[in-house]
Order: structure tokens, then sequence, then C-alpha cells
């Protein structure tokens, strides 16, 4: 029996800037051109972490029944960096199911496959094709992003000490291994340092993104008490008032906030740390709404 894949823990924002490792071979022994849909070997991201499966934790915030005959459907899951992009067909009738029945939004775990798709050169659309998926709590998905953010941190670390030696492919990976770094791990940096385009700008930005998801996390035990903490509790109990179950126009919500007291520094503070945590979502631009 084969080997699957370990799923990965990944954040949004790195997933969707990985990159096809291999491409596909056809049977006449050429390569599939950049136009295929493909479930690649493996794909790259420009911090060196290779995968083939994902697990995400998130809040799913759009569901879509898509296809010529309404047999696919379409996912957005949304983490503290970004959003994955998750499809469900025929061949994946558990997931189906699950996203049939689903009311949104909500948290859920997902397990699932990368999938990569270049209609044209330079152009190219990353997404996960589910394979399990479940209704979570919201502490589980807090445990996956202080998880996903030790391990990118600790990826990061490797990468920046790969950077500073000065050393490339075989003398680079040997360093690596013998730093403690996996082999695969210490194979990924390499190749991203070889291929992607400023791995290192983006590890910085990375860095910057878990930390704020990090921060996210910890907004409600550094605001519970006091003045401010009375204020975020009226927030989001404003949120409430005023959500008739469509959203609330941000714009409006904020002036009323204002109204009624609230520092518009910290409306947007408090707005801002929802958002990141998963428990706020834009249904469509200008409205939001709470998870729950």
């Amino acid at each position: 029996m084969l080997k699957r894949e370990v799923a990965k823990r990944v954040f949004a924002r790195e997933f969707e800037a990985c990159r096809a490792l291999e491409m596909p071979v056809r049977a006449g022994g050429g390569k599939a051109s950049s136009g295929d849909l493909k479930t690649p070997n493996l794909l790259l991201s420009p911090s060196g972490l290779v995968l083939n499966r994902v697990f995400v934790v998130g809040v799913i915030t759009e569901l879509d029944c898509v296809g010529a005959q309404n047999e696919m459907w379409k996912a957005r899951i949304v983490d503290p960096t970004g959003a994955f992009t998750v499809y469900a067909g025929q061949y994946q009738p558990e997931a189906s199911i699950f996203f049939s029945t689903v009311e949104i939004p909500a948290f859920i775990a997902l397990t699932g496959k990368a999938r990569i798709y270049e209609p044209e050169p330079g152009s190219v659309f990353v997404s996960v094709r589910a394979e399990e998926v479940n209704v979570v709590d919201e502490e589980i998905r807090n445990r996956w992003v202080v998880d996903t953010a030790e391990q990118t941190v600790e990826r990061l670390e490797a990468f920046s000490d790969a950077v500073v030696s000065g050393y490339r492919d075989e003398e680079l990976r040997g360093y690596l291994l013998e730093k403690g770094v996996s082999g695969e791990l210490a194979e990924g940096i390499s190749l991203a340092l070889e291929r992607a385009h400023a791995p290192e700008e983006f590890a910085k930005l990375l860095g910057v993104f878990v930390k704020e998801a990090l921060q996210a996390l910890e907004f409600d035990s550094e605001n519970s008490s006091g003045a401010d903490g009375d204020r975020k509790e009226f927030v989001l109990e404003l949120l409430r008032e005023m959500d008739e179950g469509k959203g609330v126009d941000y714009a409006a919500f904020l002036e009323v906030a204002v109204s009624r007291g609230v520092p518009e520094e910290l409306v947007e503070d408090v707005i801002r740390s929802l958002f990141a945590g998963g428990q706020c979502y834009e249904p469509r631009i200008g409205i939001i709404r709470l998870v729950g």
C-alpha cells in the first residue's frame, strides 16, 4: 500500500505562495503544459516547506455550488493570515456531503490535497481538494494557530540561518543537516533559495503575519479588564444588536460606536482582532458579520 504524504500545517499566506516543485510527466515522456490542472507530487513554499497535503483549521465564510451541473463545491476558509480556496466534487463524497449541509460561518478543520492551476505563464492559482472536513470549536482553531505559528517560526529560523551561512546547494544541505534540520526541510530551503522569487523578502513578511496572528489570539486577555475591556464588550454587543442576519455596514457601525463614546481607534482595533482571530468576516465589501 502506498504511504500517504503527511498533511502539513501551513498558514494561508504561505500556502498561496507555493509553487509546483515537480512538473508532472506525461506517458510519452513530455512535461505537461502550464495550462493543465494538476495535483502535483509536491509543492514548495518560499520558506522551504515541502508539502503535498495540508491540515487547515479556520472559518468557512463563503460556499458555492459550482460546475456545469452543480457537481462541485467551492469554499473559502479563512485563517488569521488570509484564505484558502477549497474544492470538493463527486470524487470527494464525504466532503461534498459536509459542504451541502454545513451552515456558514463556522469553525472547521480540513485535510486535503494541494492543487495548482496555471492558465498562463505567471498566473498561478493554488487550492485544496478536500478529503475530510469537520466542524470544530474556537479553542481547536486557536490551538491550530499556535501550533502552526511554532512550526513556521522554527522553519523561518532555519531559513534565516541558511541565508546567513552563505552556503548553497550540497554545502547548504550538509550545513543544515549538521544543525539538526530535517533532510526534507534542508532540501526545501536549498531549493527555495535557488528557485523561489525573492524568498528572503517573503520570509520577513511571513514572520510579520505570524506575529500578528498570535497577537490576535492574545487580544482578549490583554483587553479583558478595565475601561478598554468594557468598551470592547460594548463593540461586540453593538455588532450583535445591529446585525439583522445579513451583516452590518462598517461605516454605519463605526459612526454609531463613536457616537456612543467609543474611540474610533479602539473600534478599529477590536474589529481588526476579530478578523484576524476568525471571529468576524466580510461577506461583502464593507459589510462585517460575527461568526456564530
